[in-house]
């Protein structure tokens, strides 16, 4: 059965006329009639009995209509709820990110996001994991790499490596290091894989004028968890090799300081990933200039 036939249908009996429902259809007088016939054609029943002034439903016609104009009222109804989640923010935004993210300023985001639009559910899911963004329902994700699903966009926030920091406290109480050949002399504290805890880490560096320099630290202490060797570093046991994006507050805040400053691993794209505009719903539209400019202060 034709559903568009139906709903023409309906729009005749309630406006007592195929002229009248043709207009305001924007719709051929004959296309009105013929999708009314090929309507009658296709359930084998007569619906309409026409005169030259007006229109009389049969007795098939009258239980149809009754229904169907329920069925279209429905369908009205379901459209416009579809249409709004095009016009206004709704539903669940599900954000992923990197664990080794200072979460901060994405929290920051998120709150002013949910303050200016009450109808929306935000769900952060922080992750070292690849996330799977089509199979989990993710709509934005931070990543280290562009994707290439034709319905994502990925806008590239800057280039950062690894940095060097530590604690005022450590730093007051140590020999000065000017070079990473100073790092010698000094406690680090060493990020460790999980699969092979007891090798020893190599820091490659290369400063701002392209000098490389290769640095096995001498560590007391490793861990395979990255947020573990921060909180470490924030009780100033010692240098640590951290990703800017997690330590970005703690600098801020001048809990930690960065040594060495002209210096860093060989650095990295980072992106901001999100479903293509074209596509993506007025929930992601909103979150992206509330994000964008936050994490792109983290990449410097």
């Amino acid at each position: 059965m034709d559903l568009n036939g139906a709903m023409i249908f309906v729009r005749v009996v309630r406006m007592g006329s195929f002229t009248k429902a043709a207009l305001e259809m924007g719709l051929p007088n004959s296309t009105v009639s013929d999708k009314v016939s090929d309507l009658e054609k296709a359930l084998g029943v007569t619906l309409l009995v026409r005169t030259t002034r007006k229109l009389r439903l049969t007795d098939a016609g009258a239980i149809f209509f009754r229904k169907a104009e329920l069925a279209v009222a429905a369908l009205t109804s379901a459209g416009e709820e579809a249409s709004l989640f095009q016009k206004f923010p709704t539903g669940t935004l599900k954000i992923t990110a990197p664990a080794e993210f200072d979460y901060t300023p994405i929290c920051e985001a998120v709150t002013e996001y949910v303050e200016r639009f009450p109808e929306v559910t935000v769900e952060l899911l922080l992750t070292d994991r690849v996330v799977d963004l089509v199979g989990e329902g993710f709509d934005i994700a931070i990543r280290a790499s562009a994707i290439k699903d034709s319905g994502f966009t990925a806008k590239r926030l800057g280039i950062a490596g690894l940095i060097l920091v530590a604690a005022p406290q450590y730093i007051e109480r140590s020999t000065a290091i000017g070079h990473p050949s100073d790092l010698a002399f000094h406690q680090c504290l060493v990020i460790s894989p999980e699969q092979d805890a007891s090798s020893l880490a190599t820091w490659n560096l290369v400063s701002a004028d392209d000098e490389k320099a290769r640095v096995v630290p001498q560590a007391r202490i490793s861990s395979n968890s990255v947020g573990a060797i921060q909180h470490l570093a924030l009780m100033g046991k010692g240098i640590a090799l951290m990703p800017p994006t997690l330590v970005h507050s703690d600098i801020l805040r001048g809990r930690l300081v960065q040594v060495l400053p002209d210096w860093s691993t060989a650095p990295w794209p980072s992106y901001l990933v999100h479903t293509a505009y074209k596509n993506s719903s007025p929930k992601v539209k909103e979150m992206i200039p509330l994000l964008e400019p936050r994490i792109r202060s983290l990449i410097k």
